[in-house]
């Protein structure tokens, strides 16, 4: 159902904005009707970035047509003319700004910022408004495109509203900047925005493509409040998940280095079918601290992905934190990644061990060159710099557990490491990815199980290829 909030416009919007849609509404409802194609074409990339489940609000200007590809329960929107919904044939509810919380929207949308009578004090009171963990999404043209508009509008007066904001996405960058929010990532779609059989199609996704996609139209760029409220982890309780394949001569290295991250702290030893006594050196473990537990459960033997997995589900803390067994990082580096995450708006750490120097053994040369080649196309695909795509220390908030894993397999090739399923679905989902720098020390005991490089580098790059096109090219 979509609620139409009712509100005071007049300090909202642009004076002869508002004019122009009060005295053309039945010219704009018919531009909107043959122009459909590009309003859904709009409609259909705004559908990939957010999670259409969830409670949305829509801040539109003559454009509620956007709403067309969302299904889900409940959408709030806010039009300049409530004639726009009523002549489009679209159901909706009235509802006064007093019972509207936004508090409890996950995505907010913004697809009026050039009508705008004020737009960095409406951002800067949505911020106020809004969740911490609620992201914005501002609908905007690039520079190349806006330039081009304003000419067309010049030649077509009458056509088009005569004042509005010039704000192209190098613009906007500057207005996010300033009003509490930055940008989490920024997508960009549409260079043919009326509809050709089958060429249409072709050429707006060719053109979604690194390099190519300066030429696109629209920009949905994604921000997020950089302010937010004490996220202090030695108030939460940790979940450390240590996935475990043969390591039996390390189980006591860890329990050597154990100590209360939070709150409260649990140890969630993943056992994966082990070979050795790794399952006995785990229940040796005993630790004399109320606020320390230590828990085990038996890995489903089919790789380290679904050990670790299991192990998340099987977690009752606030933050999950992934820690290999094979202590090549240290609890100090994990303490300081842990304390990044909870003094700052990020919602996902990936620790990275391409930073400081390596001790000589750590990692293999094969290895290591992977590493770089995957961080590179990783970077490229996502426009997220990443340096450190395989590291297996990763934290996050147990409450985004749920929409990560729905969103694993989005190239439908079973990750069996799992540090490509979190990232790719952090992206996916939203979530502010920071990486921390952590030193990365030589195997004391036991064998690497990254074996078979080329067959996992070969699935792994697959993995990047389809999730990018799954992703960012094709909607």
């Amino acid at each position: 159902m979509i609620n139409l909030k009712l509100t005071n416009k007049r300090n909202y919007f642009i004076n002869n904005t508002q004019i122009f849609y009060e005295k053309n509404s039945e010219k704009r409802i018919n531009f909107l009707k043959n122009n459909q194609f590009f309003y859904n074409e709009i409609s259909k990339i705004l559908k990939t970035i957010i999670d259409d489940t969830n409670s949305n609000f829509f801040f539109c200007c003559g454009n509620s047509t956007i709403l067309n590809q969302f299904n889900n329960n409940e959408i709030f929107v806010q039009e300049i003319n409530d004639n726009i919904l009523e002549e489009l044939d679209i159901n909706f509810n009235k509802v006064n700004e007093s019972q509207i919380n936004f508090d409890n929207f996950k995505n907010v949308i913004i697809a009026d910022i050039e009508h705008q009578l004020n737009p960095l004090d409406n951002l800067k009171n949505l911020s106020n408004k809004i969740s911490d963990d609620c992201k914005i999404i501002l609908i905007s043209k690039s520079l190349l495109w806006s330039s081009l508009i304003k000419l067309i509008k010049i030649f077509f007066k009458g056509k088009f509203t005569s004042e509005y904001n010039y704000l192209p996405f190098d613009y906007i960058k500057n207005l996010i900047d300033v009003s509490n929010f930055e940008i989490i990532k920024n997508e960009k779609g549409i260079v043919l925005p009326f509809n050709i059989p089958i060429i249409t199609t072709i050429v707006n996704r060719i053109f979604r493509l690194p390099i190519l996609n300066f030429f696109c139209m629209m920009n949905f760029t994604v921000i997020k409040k950089k302010n937010v409220n004490d996220k202090n982890h030695y108030k939460k309780k940790i979940s450390v998940i240590i996935p475990c394949k043969n390591e039996e001569k390390n189980i006591q290295i860890i329990k050597d280095n154990f100590y209360k991250l939070g709150d409260k702290t649990e140890f969630i030893f993943g056992d994966d079918k082990s070979t050795d006594n790794t399952i006995g050196e785990i229940k040796k473990i005993k630790i004399n601290d109320d606020d320390i537990e230590i828990k085990t459960y038996e890995g489903p033997g089919i790789c380290k992905s679904e050990n670790v997995y299991k192990g998340i589900e099987n977690a009752t803390g606030d933050i999950i934190l992934i820690y290999d067994a094979d202590c090549t990082v240290s609890f100090k580096d994990v303490e300081t990644s842990l304390k990044t995450l909870s003094e700052t708006n990020a919602d996902f750490v990936n620790c990275t061990r391409m930073i400081y120097p390596q001790q000589k053994n750590a990692m293999k040369s094969l290895n290591f060159l992977g590493n770089i080649f995957f961080a590179k196309m990783f970077s490229l695909f996502f426009n997220k710099k990443i340096t450190d795509t395989l590291c297996g220390t990763k934290i996050f908030y147990k409450k985004d557990w749920g929409k990560l894993k729905k969103s694993f397999e989005i190239s439908n090739i079973k990750d069996l490491w799992g540090d490509f399923d979190l990232l790719i679905s952090a992206y996916k989902n939203n979530l502010k990815i920071i990486e921390v720098p952590v030193n990365y020390y030589d195997r004391i005991e036991g064998e690497t199980k990254m074996t078979s490089v080329l067959k996992n580098g070969l699935r792994m790059l697959l993995i990047t290829i389809k999730s990018f096109y799954r992703l960012r090219i094709d909607y």
